[in-house]
């Protein structure tokens, strides 16, 4: 299954989302494109719309491989297998997580919208991206989202890794992907259209939500 853009993916993936969720419920997206994704699931279910400000930690030395991720509240999870394999210090680890701080904290006040975290405790969260490789990021998500006090966590992407796949439909109480891949190599390759989301665009979306 390829997509056009990562609205015809959020179209697909509201319809999958059958049964919805019990209200009520969040959804929770991760910026950039998650939040093109989230934003026809906010329109067909009338849910608030939320942000989950969260980052990959990558090293100089591979710019493009995860070693881990971390969340807005500075909670952090990281392969120690990766970072043995990629050679980093524990400095290089440390300045990572503060590469990833401050990019949240540049979108926080970039976007001027509420976190996840302002609707909990309380109501279900419907976690949102534009596809999962790794999974790390989400990993933090659903992390964030259960020490926050959400009720059930969904999580829900157009397309997932079958490693991906694999733990969190072990670890969320739902999993809901169009697409689950065991030879899965980026996010991008099921789309047309996976250009850039810049953060104009994101407070436009917002707007909208």
């Amino acid at each position: 299954m390829t997509f056009r853009d990562r609205a015809d993916a959020g179209r697909a993936l509201a319809d999958a989302l059958v049964p919805t969720p019990a209200p009520p419920f969040v959804v929770g997206a991760i910026p950039r494109g998650g939040v093109t994704v989230a934003l026809p699931l906010v329109e067909r279910f009338r849910a608030p719309l939320a942000l989950v400000y969260a980052g990959k930690l990558t090293a100089a030395v591979a710019p493009e491989f995860a070693f881990g991720a971390l969340d807005e509240d500075g909670e952090a999870y990281v392969k120690a297998e990766s970072v043995a394999m990629l050679g980093l210090s524990p400095a290089e680890v440390e300045q990572a997580k503060a590469r990833v701080r401050g990019e949240i904290q540049r979108r926080m006040a970039a976007y001027g919208a509420r976190s996840l975290g302002a609707h909990l405790p309380g109501p279900g969260v419907v976690l949102v991206d534009d596809g999962l490789a790794t999974g790390l990021t989400m990993r933090v998500a659903l992390a964030y989202a259960r020490r926050h006090g959400a009720r059930d966590v969904t999580v829900a992407v157009p397309c997932a890794s079958a490693q991906a796949a694999g733990e969190f439909e072990r670890a969320a109480d739902r999993f809901v992907s169009l697409v689950v891949d065991p030879e899965f190599q980026a996010v991008g390759q099921y789309y047309l259209d996976f250009s850039p989301v810049p953060d104009d665009e994101v407070r436009a979306m917002l707007a909208c939500g």
